[in-house]
């Protein structure tokens, strides 16, 4: 259910005033959606052959959509959802303004975006300049209070709204009437708003259709990292089994088959064989331990991801503090999934980034388990280039996660996961 902020609930001038000069921008925004529209109606007639520009113009409607989708939730509290996938690929061999025009309108998404910054200039505009236009007309009729009745003499007649300025006690109407409007104007404004931010959500909101087509994609893709990273791990558990704790029980039952031999000729060459296998058996034990614990961790189940972390920030070399403000503990795997992601990321920093302090912050808010890992290295990280943040992301995308970089040339770095997941009531804990 959509959030409505508290600005729109409780009136004030300043929410009046805020909300005033959002209506502005959106106003504003509306109309300069012209000229997108006329990018996109000029890229289909444009002569020649295939999709030519309509393809980057519609990336530019998209781009402008989802600057109105953050504003929509930043500034009236309603959620839009996005596309549900990227713009369609070019059919090959199609050619021509009924081509382009086809293309556009054979994707649900793309012919709503089409169909919004067509609109938009008009009703969109209109829309956001109701607050506006009380304010003008307001302010006008301010004005004729004052010269309305000299003014009316000169122009041989003069109307305000449904009064004709004819003399002192109508030009003072006039001027009352438009002080009332101005406090009308800061009381509209920010419900109007929340109007447009719904009004862009019925334009541009996908069908139930099209998110349940997307949501099966996503699930078969992430199904399909999910088995392969299961099989990466099931293949590394054997091999480090086969290399390490295998290898040493076999040699540690040879030593003992061998002491078996020599115990009625050579009772000294036993005991030396029973050192030896009681040394490859504490070290089998070792590796059998190490290899659980790159599995699960035992301070993750005994202690939970919180501890854990701060285990993870003690050991890394660069110097790093934990932030953590948890209601309670996520689901076991949810909570494996975040440890490890955590862990991927302090290897990156302490090997790539030249980082003298990190910052893990972890906590939960609506629904989302949120963690950031923050350096003051050099920057430059991308999860196109890099291995282990690509890992990361799919790692996430088994529970519907998400991974966000943001990494100049010069940093500072940070990368921000988002779990969705269930915590008992809120309940602080710091460090």
């Amino acid at each position: 259910m959509d959030r409505m902020p508290d600005e729109i609930r409780r009136f004030s001038v300043t929410a009046g005033a805020v909300g005033l000069r959002r209506a502005t921008v959106l106003c504003w925004s509306s109309v300069a959606a012209l000229g997108r529209s006329l990018a996109v109606s000029g890229a289909i007639t444009l002569v020649g052959p295939g999709l030519g520009m309509v393809p980057r113009a519609m990336e530019g409607v998209r781009g402008l959509a989802a600057r109105r989708r953050e504003l929509a939730l930043r500034w009236a509290g309603v959620e839009i959802p996005g596309p549900p996938g990227p713009l369609p690929p070019a059919p090959e061999g199609a050619s021509g303004a009924v081509a382009r025009y086809r293309w556009i309108m054979s994707d649900p998404q793309l012919r709503r975006e089409y169909v919004w910054v067509l609109a938009d200039p008009l009703a969109g505009a209109f829309l956001a300049f109701l607050p506006i236009a009380l304010v003008l007309s307001g302010v006008w009729g301010v004005f004729l209070g004052f010269f309305g009745v000299p003014l009316s003499v000169e122009w041989d007649g003069l109307w305000y709204q449904f009064i004709p300025i004819k003399g002192r006690t109508t030009a003072v109407l006039a001027g009352v009437l438009g002080v009332l409007q101005l406090p009308l104007a800061l009381w509209s404004a920010p419900r109007v708003v929340r109007r447009h931010a719904l009004y862009t959500r019925a334009m541009l909101a996908p069908g139930e259709s099209e998110l349940m087509a997307s949501r099966i994609r996503h699930l078969a893709a992430t199904r399909s990292d999910a088995v392969d990273t299961q099989m990466a791990e099931i293949r590394r558990i054997e091999r480090d089994l086969h290399d390490g704790a295998q290898a040493r029980l076999v040699a540690m039952g040879m030593t003992l088959d061998a002491a078996e031999t020599l115990l009625e000729t050579n009772p000294e060459a036993v005991r030396a064989l029973l050192a030896e296998a009681r040394e490859s058996s504490a070290k089998a034990l070792q590796e059998l331990r190490d290899l659980v614990r790159g599995i699960h961790p035992p301070v993750l189940a005994d202690r939970g991801l919180a501890d854990a972390v701060r285990a993870l920030a003690m050991v890394c070399p660069v110097r790093t503090e934990v932030e953590v403000d948890l209601p309670g503990r996520p689901e076991m795997p949810v909570e494996s999934a975040a440890y490890f992601a955590v862990s991927e990321l302090l290897a990156n920093v302490a090997k790539h980034s030249g980082a003298d302090r990190a910052l893990i912050d972890i906590h939960y808010a609506r629904g989302m388990l949120r963690i950031a890992v923050t350096d003051d290295g050099h920057g430059g990280a991308d999860v196109l280039r890099g291995s282990g943040l690509r890992g990361v992301e799919r790692r996430l995308a088994t529970f519907d996660g998400v991974l966000a970089v943001n990494s100049p040339v010069n940093g500072p770095t940070t990368v921000t996961m988002e779990l969705p997941c269930v915590l008992p009531s809120p309940k602080t804990t710091s460090s």
